[in-house]
């Protein structure tokens, strides 16, 4: 199970990378919207997101366990879920709509504006992960006000 947990919690590996592995989960995140609704279909999508969000909140505890560390940053699962978010209302490919998504995702993760700060700090995968769906839901405020904003 740990080595299940390290690889599904890191994605395949990609929060090892050296630089910036947060951005490259959520660009993966958008790869994989990408290829559901072009193969398959946005509703698999939803689904795919919402597995993964049920696994993670397991795997993501035995790694925090294994590891000793509270929120590291090789986890980018998180990222994943967080970014899917507002993608999850983007039927097709809109460039202005992903990046925005992808923009404003990644600036409420950072910066982490309330209360995005106080779902950080609770303990284990709550934590580690709630802080990310946050920030997505805030991404997806953005895009629904976006969308308001062009069509007035």
């Amino acid at each position: 199970m740990k080595l299940t947990s390290k690889y599904f919690v890191s994605i395949l590996g990609i929060g090892f990378f050296p630089f910036a592995p947060g951005t490259i989960g959520s660009i993966f995140a958008i790869f994989i919207w990408y290829v559901s609704i072009n193969y398959f279909s946005i509703y698999f999508f939803w689904v795919l997101v919402l597995t993964f969000l049920i696994i993670s909140t397991y795997l993501v505890n035995i790694y925090l366990e294994i590891e000793k560390k509270d929120d590291p940053s090789e986890v980018v699962i998180d990222e994943f879920i967080g970014q899917s978010i507002p993608l999850l209302i983007i039927f097709k490919l809109n460039f202005y709509e992903v990046s925005l998504a992808f923009l404003a995702f990644r600036i409420f993760d950072i910066f982490k504006i309330y209360p995005i700060d106080k779902a950080e700090s609770i303990d284990g995968a709550a934590g580690v992960i709630l802080d990310d769906i946050i920030a997505g839901i805030y991404a997806l405020i953005v895009i629904i006000l976006f969308r308001l904003f062009i069509s007035i």
